[in-house]
């Protein structure tokens, strides 16, 4: 369903995020864009199986939090990580960087997507961490 908000902008995707209220004390809706990184998120922190009649829906990515930072663990992120974003048609991957810190704990990945139906190019950061 798509409804017209104020002057020519429409409203494609919308969407529900207690994580937009949260981080910006903002309403739950999110919409377009940002409706669409919510539902990458939401399926890049879905274990593999956990998903109702899909068990190959989700990624490992949950499971990695307390695993080293190392190469292994890096590849399991990237080839996860493209495998959601090659998923949903709404965008285009362009770049996929992964790479460890080991100061911190965590390993971190940007990835630059294109929102196809709204030629829009941003930078999504995922960050997976023990701490």
């Amino acid at each position: 369903m798509v409804s017209r908000t104020q002057g020519t902008n429409l409203r494609f995707y919308f969407g529900f995020s207690t994580r937009s209220y949260e981080n910006n004390g903002g309403p739950f809706a999110v919409y377009n864009t940002d409706c669409i990184k919510e539902d990458l998120v939401n399926h890049i922190y879905t274990e593999k199986g956990e998903r109702v009649m899909m068990p190959d829906f989700g990624t490992r990515i949950p499971l990695l939090v307390f695993e080293p930072n190392d190469a292994e663990t890096v590849n399991v992120i990237r080839e996860d990580l493209t495998t959601v974003f090659t998923y949903d048609p709404r965008v285009d991957l362009l770049a996929l960087d992964v790479f460890p810190d080991p100061d911190t704990g965590r390993i971190v990945a940007v990835a630059k997507l294109s929102f196809l139906e709204f030629n829009v190019t941003e930078d999504l950061r995922i960050e997976v961490t023990s701490r």
